[in-house]
């Protein structure tokens, strides 16, 4: 059941209830890190430099295909 959503600028994110008896410990952990906000710039930002190296090295994999 959805039940509360937050907005992020560009996209809305929908979060979902759930007992945290019931979840895995990683996935514990990652909810507390995600409410960090340095941790997700530096996750935002790990991400870009991931996407931009792959460009660099391959450049024509991301192109569009018919």
């Amino acid at each position: 059941m959805i039940s509360g959503g937050k907005s992020t600028g560009a996209a809305t994110l929908v979060l979902e209830r759930t007992e945290t008896v019931d979840l895995p410990p990683r996935i514990l952990e990652l909810r507390e890190k995600i409410q960090n906000q340095e941790y997700l710039d530096n996750a935002i930002q790990r991400i870009a430099q991931v996407i931009s190296n792959h460009l660099i090295d391959d450049p024509d994999e991301l192109k569009f295909r018919d």
